[in-house]
């Protein structure tokens, strides 16, 4: 099977991510190759698609966006990831739990409306102090807030799993939707 893991990262957590992913469904399906969106011209040939993007001002970056919109009609045609890196984890606790969730439920609400997804999942990613003014570091801080590789490794490994699982099952267990090439 060959499946493609796509990203878009800014500062290049996400792309570690999409890395370890597409390293770890290697293993059990075979080809799987890892790749920015924006070096991505067509879908075609792949079985499946996980796509990956950093989350800036609640919202997938850029090139991550138009490429599900420029690549909608062939993405329809087989089965389809998504996964978002944000900085939930770094919330004050307080905030962190119903943080993740009205994120996750935004970007369901405004990024995927071109594509169905078989799954979406939100992970944290690396957020550092330096990408914050000082008043707002500080404040940040005082709130509660954290910095650092927020990254759960084991989160990411299950979610992966459960998507490669789904993918292995026998063409006649599989859901519907992939076309072949």
């Amino acid at each position: 099977m060959t499946v493609l893991v796509a990203y878009a990262s800014a500062l290049g957590s996400t792309r570690e991510i999409a890395q370890h992913v597409a390293s770890r469904m290697a293993v059990a399906l075979g080809e799987v190759e890892c790749r920015s969106v924006e070096e991505i011209e067509s879908v075609f040939g792949y079985e499946a698609v996980v796509i990956g993007s950093a989350i800036h001002n609640q919202a997938w970056l850029p090139p991550a966006s138009e490429f599900l919109t420029q690549h909608a009609p062939e993405l329809a045609k087989r089965p389809v990831w998504a996964f978002s890196v944000g900085m939930s984890d770094g919330l004050p606790k307080l905030f962190r739990e119903r943080g993740a969730a009205l994120q996750q439920q935004r970007l369901e609400e405004t990024q995927f409306q071109e594509v169905q997804l078989r799954g979406h999942t939100v992970f944290s990613g690396v957020y550092e102090a330096s990408q914050l003014s000082a008043p707002l570091r500080g404040l940040f801080r005082l709130a509660g807030g954290r910095f650092g590789d927020l990254r759960d490794w084991a989160a990411v490994d299950a979610w992966t799993d459960q998507v490669t699982a789904e993918l292995a099952k026998p063409a006649s267990s599989a859901p519907s939707g992939a076309e072949p090439e």
